[in-house]
């Protein structure tokens, strides 16, 4: 029973996910042939879960993306995670699950300046971390699964 909700929680993370990914690089699309009201109704729907600064974003088109580069990294990573999860597919080695981590705890320090300078490492390094960060949250969901499994 278990193994089945796991499956149904990971297929709909899933398409949550895919959600957010489409819906985001579609809002600059709508913008560029001129459907600015679409592209404003997507772009709100994604208030809540990102800070949408342009500036740490991708831009297609010229219009920025409705989510930041980190935040786009992310939801893609999970995307593709949770889909390799619900295929049994998902296998991360503990030594690289916390390199992940420990690149992801620098980047976000170097970022934010905590205790030096902020240090603006651009989109592209955000996006890649922000998919480190991804499988990182996979990866957890999947162990309290499985704990959750063998009791």
């Amino acid at each position: 029973m278990e193994v089945k909700i796991k499956r149904i929680f990971f297929i709909l993370l899933f398409f949550y996910c895919a959600f957010f990914v489409f819906g985001s690089l579609f809002s600059p699309i709508m913008a560029a042939i001129g459907q600015y009201d679409i592209s404003a109704k997507l772009t709100s729907l994604y208030m809540f879960s990102c800070h949408q600064q342009p500036d740490r974003s991708f831009w297609i088109f010229g219009y920025p993306v409705a989510l930041c580069s980190r935040c786009l990294g992310v939801y893609i990573s999970v995307l593709f995670s949770s889909l390799l999860v619900v295929c049994n597919k998902f296998r991360l080695n503990k030594r690289l699950l916390i390199g992940f981590i420990v690149l992801s705890f620098v980047d976000i320090f170097v970022n934010c300046g905590i205790g030096i300078r902020a240090y603006n490492t651009g989109n592209i390094t955000r996006f890649v971390i922000g998919m480190l960060m991804g499988v990182i949250i996979v990866f957890f969901i999947n162990k309290i699964f499985s704990l959750l499994e063998r009791n």
